[in-house]
C-alpha cells in the first residue's frame, strides 16, 4: 500500500539562538531574494526555522526591523575599514561609492531608508566619519555642520533613487529606461526646442557615470565653502537666505 509521506517541517531553532543580528540577515536575505513586501514576520518565521512570535521578543514591528536593516547597510559600507588618508576629498568618495553600492546591491532595502534614521551604532560611525572627513577640509564649523547634512542627504537619497529604479519589477523598469530613448525623442520639438537640442547629451537613467557625476558637483561645492565671502552677492557674515 502507498504511503503519502508528509513534510517535514524545518527543524526550530533552539530558545537563545535568536538574536537581532541573525534576524537581521535573514530579513535581508528574504528581501533580496523575494522583494520588500515578502518580508513578514511570519516569512523570518520560516527562514528561520522559528516561530514568528520568536521574532516579536527582538523586533517589536516590522519599522523596527528596517530601521535595523537600514544600520546594517551602514554596516556593509565599513565592512572594509573607514577611509582616513591625507585626502579628505578621496574619502568622501570612496564612502560615498561604498554607500552607493551597498544600496545598488541591496534594493529592496535601499530604495526604503534613505529617509530614515536608524539610531543604531554604524549609523552613528557613519555621521562621525563624514564629519570627522569635512574637518579635515578646513571648514569652519557652521559650514561642516550644513555640509555634512547635505551631502549626506544627498548621498542617501541618489542612492535610494537609484536603488528604487532597480527594485522596479523588470517590465516597469524597462519601460522608464525606453521613455528615454523613445517617447522624449518623440516630442515635437516646436514646443519642446531644449529637449530636442539636449536629447542626444541627456545620459540613461541607469547611467553609472551619474552618480560620479553628482558627487564631483558636490564635492566641488563643498570646498567652494572655504571662502564663502567669494562668492558673487554674497558677504562675509551671510549666512544664508534670511527668513522674514
Amino acid at each position: 500500500m502507498h504511503m503519502t509521506q508528509t513534510p517535514q517541517a524545518k527543524p526550530r531553532k533552539p530558545r537563545g539562538s535568536l538574536n537581532q543580528q541573525v534576524i537581521t540577515q535573514a530579513a535581508l536575505r528574504i528581501a533580496d531574494r523575494d522583494g520588500i513586501d515578502a518580508l513578514t514576520f511570519p516569512a523570518l518565521g520560516r527562514e528561520l526555522g522559528a516561530h514568528p512570535t520568536a521574532i516579536y521578543r527582538h523586533f517589536r514591528d516590522k519599522d523596527e526591523l528596517i530601521l535595523a536593516l537600514t544600520d546594517e547597510l551602514h554596516a556593509r559600507a565599513q565592512a572594509s575599514g573607514l577611509p582616513a588618508t591625507d585626502d579628505w576629498a578621496e574619502d568622501l568618495r570612496v564612502f560615498a561609492r561604498r554607500i552607493h553600492h551597498v544600496f545598488m546591491t541591496h534594493p529592496q532595502v535601499g530604495q526604503l531608508v534613505a529617509a530614515r534614521t536608524a539610531r543604531r551604532p554604524h549609523e552613528f560611525e557613519t555621521v562621525e566619519h563624514i564629519i570627522d572627513c569635512l574637518r579635515r577640509g578646513g571648514l569652519p564649523d557652521p559650514e561642516i555642520g550644513r555640509c555634512y547634512r547635505v551631502f549626506t542627504d544627498f548621498v542617501l537619497s541618489y542612492s535610494s533613487m537609484e536603488a528604487a529604479l532597480f527594485a522596479l519589477d523588470e517590465t516597469a523598469r524597462q519601460a522608464d529606461l525606453r521613455a528615454w530613448e523613445v517617447d522624449y525623442r518623440r516630442l515635437p520639438s516646436e514646443r519642446f526646442p531644449n529637449l530636442a537640442m539636449l536629447a542626444d547629451h541627456i545620459p540613461p537613467l541607469d547611467s553609472p557615470t551619474n552618480f560620479e557625476f553628482a558627487l564631483e558637483l558636490m564635492i566641488s561645492a563643498i570646498r567652494s565653502r572655504n571662502h564663502p565671502a567669494d562668492e558673487p552677492g554674497r558677504s562675509p557674515s551671510s549666512t544664508g537666505p534670511t527668513v522674514e
